[in-house]
């Protein structure tokens, strides 16, 4: 049965919004980073692979310690933050990081059109979070903050180095190869997260209980279940 215009509208949105969301997993933008960390190792230099994996590690381990500590504690104190999006953030430094190696060394027109597809593109995904519900804006902001911040630090140190002008046919295929096998898989991130904030949850509540305090959750926007990714778990914690 075909759908009425305006719900055939939204479902074509909804289908773009989840395609853009899957090129922000974990579970398809580590095996990206990895695979660019490898090239540069093998065909390039050790030292700029080691500054690339050091950034998406990074921002790897202050999203999820956000996550643990909003959802755990934070959510009775700030509204519209209940998890930052970790899809935002290695969005930001894994495609911001690759952008920044593949536009060193190149004429300047080149270095501009890289930059502007590398932003418009994780903004892309940081807007598909917000349109499938999954995060609020806050959250996305938080996780852009967090993943551009890392992509800050890589390109610093970077800047500091000879600019190395690597080999794009090589890195071209390699990372084709990656998208056509690790496209739409996804991690349980979130799951050993929320197992991770349940289990310190129970110390904050217990530390509030001790001050004499009574918790109150502030009220949190409702979360969207149209997709299976984080967003149907995440809203248990709405």
């Amino acid at each position: 049965m075909p759908y009425p215009p305006q719900e055939s509208r939204y479902v074509h949105l909804s289908s773009l919004s989840i395609l853009f969301t899957d090129a922000g997993d974990s579970g398809f933008l580590l095996p990206m980073a990895l695979v660019g960390v490898a090239m540069l190792w093998f065909f390039h230099s050790r030292r700029l692979a080691w500054l690339l994996l050091r950034s998406v590690l990074l921002a790897g381990f202050l999203i999820t310690a956000l996550k643990v500590l909003f959802l755990s504690c934070a959510a009775h104190w700030v509204p519209g933050l209940l998890s930052p999006s970790g899809h935002a953030c290695l969005s930001a430094v894994v495609y911001g990081t690759l952008g920044t190696v593949f536009a060193a060394g190149r004429p300047w027109p080149a270095r501009a059109l890289i930059g502007t597809l590398v932003v418009l593109f994780v903004a892309t995904i940081a807007v598909s979070r917000v349109t499938l519900g999954v995060h609020t804006l806050l959250e996305v902001a938080v996780g852009l903050i967090v993943g551009g911040l890392a992509h800050w630090w890589f390109a610093h140190s970077y800047a500091k180095m000879a600019p190395l002008r690597v080999d794009a046919k090589t890195f071209g295929v390699a990372l084709t190869v990656t998208v056509l096998v690790a496209f739409g898989v996804r991690l349980p991130a979130e799951s050993f997260i929320r197992h991770l904030a349940r289990r310190i949850a129970f110390s904050c509540d217990g530390a509030v209980a001790a001050s004499g305090h009574r918790a109150v959750a502030a009220p949190q926007p409702p979360r969207s279940r149209t997709i299976r990714s984080s967003a149907k778990e995440r809203a248990l914690w709405s």
